[in-house]
């Protein structure tokens, strides 16, 4: 018999889910991101950031996504399919090399987050 997962790789394995732009579009369009215990979820995960757990994350890209579902306008605005595409062109033109990338939704939510 295989032993069960840990807690901790159950929730390294969900942080890294957060890369995948599809399942953000599943959590949103199934009013997840509108559940405040899932929030508290999302609030709860932050700790991957410190440099202890971060160091297991192999896609970083994940803790920047992290973030951004903290701020309200960016759960809103993951249910719209144009949202999405622009979101999946970003993240395909940050691996390709940062200077490809000419408008990112990324950038947007770290601004408000700034500015909050």
């Amino acid at each position: 018999m295989e032993d069960l997962p840990t807690r901790w790789e159950v929730e390294l394995e969900f942080v890294q889910s957060l890369a995948n732009i599809q399942y953000l579009s599943y959590l949103a369009q199934n009013e997840y991101l509108k559940k405040p215990e899932f929030l508290a979820y999302l609030e709860y995960l932050n700790y991957w950031r410190r440099p202890e757990y971060a160091r297991y994350v192999v896609y970083s890209n994940c803790l920047h996504i992290l973030t951004l579902l903290q701020t309200k306008e960016f759960r809103d605005n993951i249910v719209k399919p144009e949202f999405i595409n622009m979101l999946m062109n970003d993240m395909v033109k940050r691996w390709q090399g940062p200077e490809d990338v000419t408008f990112s939704p990324l950038e947007n939510g770290k601004k408000e987050r700034e500015e909050q």
